[in-house]
C-alpha cells in the first residue's frame, strides 16, 4: 500500500510530464543490482554529469543503481569488493522506490545530449553512460557535485572529517586491478597502469626536501601492506583506511598535498578537495584545479619542485577548505 501523498504526486507526474535523467551505471541494470561496471571513481563521472546537465536543465535525475556485482572484484581486491552497495542514500532530489521502473518502464529512452542546448521533450528520459570528456562537463560545478555528494553519502563513511589532524601529505598507491607494463614508455601511455612504488617514494622524499622537514604522510591503497613495503618504511609515513572507497576518497581530498596515482580516483580526490597535485609522468589527463592550475604538475624523480610547496605544506599555513565538509544547500 501506498501512502495518498504519493499516489497523488504520481497522478501529477501523469499529467504533467516532465524530463528525467538516469545515470546508467552498467550494461546490465537490474535496477537492484548491477552486474560488473566501472569502478567507483569512474562511476561518479558518470553520476556527476548527469547531475550537471540535470541542474542546468531542471530535469529530474532517478536514482542510479549503485549495488555492483563483479566477480574479478572478488578474485584481485581482497581489501575492497567494491560492491557500493551501503555507499549513498537517495533525497528528494531523485525518483526512487516504486517510482523508479514505473519512470524508465513508461518513458521515452533518448541518448544524451550532443550539446549542452539541444532541446529534449518532456516525457523523455535522458540516459547517461560512461565517461564521456571524464571532468570536463562539470568541473566548473565543483560546489554543487562536493555538496551534493557529501550530500548523498552515508555517515559511517564520512569519517575522514572527524580525523582532527589531516595529512598534510596524501599518497595513493593503485594497485587491485592495475596491470604491470612491460616497459616505461607503455607505462606512461597506456591508462590502468601500475606506477613503481620508487616513483611514490622519490616524490615524497623531494617533497620533504624541498618543505625542509618530514611532513607526514597518509598512504592510501587497495594493495597489500607487503605491496606498500618500502614506502611504509619511511618515517612519518602510516597507512590510513576509511573503512571503504568513498571513505578513502574524501580521506584522499583533506590532503594539503597529494602524490597522485594515474587513476580517476586520485582525480576526484584531487577534484573534490582541490588539492595540489603531483602526478606520475603520462597521468595529468585533465586539468582539475580552478583556482590554481598551475599546483597540477607531472614530476619525474630528479626534477625540480616549486618554491610554493614550502610555504604550502607550513603547518602554520591554514587552507580554506579542508577542515570540513561542504554545507548541503
Amino acid at each position: 500500500m501506498y501512502g495518498i501523498g504519493e499516489m497523488l504526486d504520481a497522478m501529477k507526474d501523469r499529467n504533467q510530464l516532465l524530463v528525467y535523467a538516469y545515470p546508467r551505471l552498467s550494461k546490465t541494470d537490474l535496477l537492484f543490482l548491477r552486474i560488473g561496471g566501472n569502478g567507483l571513481g569512474n562511476l561518479l563521472l558518470t553520476w556527476a554529469r548527469c547531475l550537471a546537465a540535470s541542474e542546468h536543465h531542471g530535469w529530474r535525475m532517478i536514482w542510479p543503481t549503485w549495488a555492483s556485482f563483479k566477480l574479478k572484484n572478488w578474485r584481485v581486491n581482497p581489501y575492497d569488493h567494491r560492491t557500493y552497495t551501503a555507499l549513498f542514500k537517495p533525497n528528494e532530489r531523485y525518483v526512487t522506490g516504486w517510482r523508479k521502473p514505473w519512470c524508465l518502464a513508461r518513458y521515452r529512452w533518448v541518448g544524451e545530449p550532443a550539446r549542452q542546448d539541444s532541446p529534449v521533450h518532456p516525457g523523455s528520459i535522458v540516459e547517461f553512460r560512461g565517461m564521456k570528456d571524464f571532468f570536463a562537463p562539470f568541473r566548473d560545478k565543483h560546489a554543487l557535485i562536493s555538496e551534493e555528494l557529501h550530500r548523498m553519502t552515508r555517515a559511517e563513511h564520512l569519517a575522514a572529517y572527524s580525523e582532527p589532524n589531516p595529512a598534510p601529505i596524501g599518497i595513493h598507491v593503485r594497485r587491485g586491478d592495475f596491470i604491470q607494463r612491460a616497459n616505461y614508455q607503455d607505462t606512461i601511455t597506456d591508462h590502468n597502469s601500475l606506477l613503481p612504488l620508487k616513483w611514490y617514494i622519490d616524490a615524497l622524499q623531494a617533497v620533504r626536501e624541498k618543505a625542509g622537514n618530514n611532513v607526514p604522510a597518509f598512504v592510501f591503497s587497495d594493495g597489500t601492506d607487503a605491496d606498500l613495503e618500502g614506502l611504509l618504511a619511511l618515517t612519518g609515513v602510516r597507512r590510513v583506511d576509511y573503512g571503504s572507497g568513498l571513505g578513502d576518497m574524501l580521506g584522499l581530498s583533506r590532503s594539503r598535498l597529494l602524490i597522485a596515482s594515474g587513476s580517476t580516483f586520485s582525480m576526484w580526490g584531487s577534484y573534490l578537495g582541490q588539492v595540489p597535485t603531483l602526478w606520475h609522468p603520462g597521468k595529468l589527463v585533465q586539468s582539475l584545479l580552478i583556482e590554481n592550475p598551475n599546483q597540477e604538475f607531472e614530476w619525474t624523480t630528479g626534477d625540480p619542485l616549486p618554491d610554493w610547496i614550502r610555504d604550502y605544506l607550513n603547518p602554520d599555513n591554514t587552507l580554506p577548505g579542508h577542515a570540513s565538509r561542504p554545507t548541503a544547500r
